[in-house]
């Protein structure tokens, strides 16, 4: 038995991301808050990682220019507002002489290594504008999604491993938190949810490969116990996720 998802079983967990969640919504809601009320006339947005350009499409009424980046041609444009810019390349190798108003990276740092953070939170601080803010996105370690993540790694890449990196660097910061959940129809549906966050972000693909016949059939069966432990009062399978969004200003 080999643990792998098939591009079927991809698609789902992707549509139930992205229908399913309030992720854009409350992160658009904490910079409406915090952010919006100090943006200067005719104010821009920088958004790394940008991915259908869900959050970007809440803030385009509040932001004159928008910038989006995301590599990934299959996840950018369904979701962009009219007008914006869009670049499709990786963070790494943008280069412009505009600077922002808001820097916004949500949910991208878990595909950073560890030791590239001081420096990849260096280049989005280096194109905010002086006084604009930069607003950085992660899991938090709490909820239940944490929970499930924690059952199979203790390695796990959420806020407080931003916080601590920012601590170091003796940036002053604030933290906005939020909370989320993704819902399927079905058990299969949220085994297949599950079974996408712990297989990307739990294991390697060398510790896949590795696992004996009898560890990949336990390690399955304990996806679905957890999928299992979702099943909510009206018949559906929730997974609650708390997240974070961390503000920086540019002084």
């Amino acid at each position: 038995m080999r643990i792998t998802m098939s591009p079927q079983d991809y698609a789902t967990a992707f549509r139930l991301l992205s229908e399913t969640s309030r992720h854009p919504e409350n992160v658009a809601e904490a910079i409406r808050q915090r952010v919006v009320p100090d943006l200067p006339e005719k104010p821009s947005l920088l958004d790394v990682g940008a991915g259908p350009g869900a959050i970007a499409a809440r803030l385009a009424p509040y932001f004159d220019t928008m910038t989006l980046i995301e590599p990934n041609d299959a996840q950018l444009g369904s979701s962009a507002p009219a007008g914006a810019e869009i670049v499709r390349d990786v963070f790494e190798r943008f280069e412009s002489p505009r600077r922002y108003d808001l820097v916004l990276c949500s949910h991208v740092l878990y595909h950073v290594p560890l030791a590239e953070w001081g420096g990849f939170i260096d280049r989005l601080l280096a194109f905010v504008r002086p006084g604009g803010h930069c607003a950085i996105v992660l899991g938090a370690p709490r909820g239940q999604n944490y929970e499930l993540h924690l059952d199979f790694t203790s390695m796990v890449i959420d806020s407080s491993v931003l916080l601590k990196t920012l601590r170091d660097k003796q940036l002053a910061f604030d933290v906005v938190g939020s909370h989320n959940a993704y819902t399927a129809a079905t058990l299969e549906e949220m085994v297949t949810l599950c079974r996408f966050f712990v297989l990307a972000d739990c294991y390697s693909a060398e510790q896949l490969a590795a696992l004996t016949e009898p560890e990949a059939r336990a390690l399955d069966d304990k996806i679905r116990g957890h999928a299992a432990r979702c099943l909510t009062e009206d018949g559906t399978y929730r997974l609650r996720q708390e997240d974070d969004t961390i503000l920086l200003r540019r002084a």
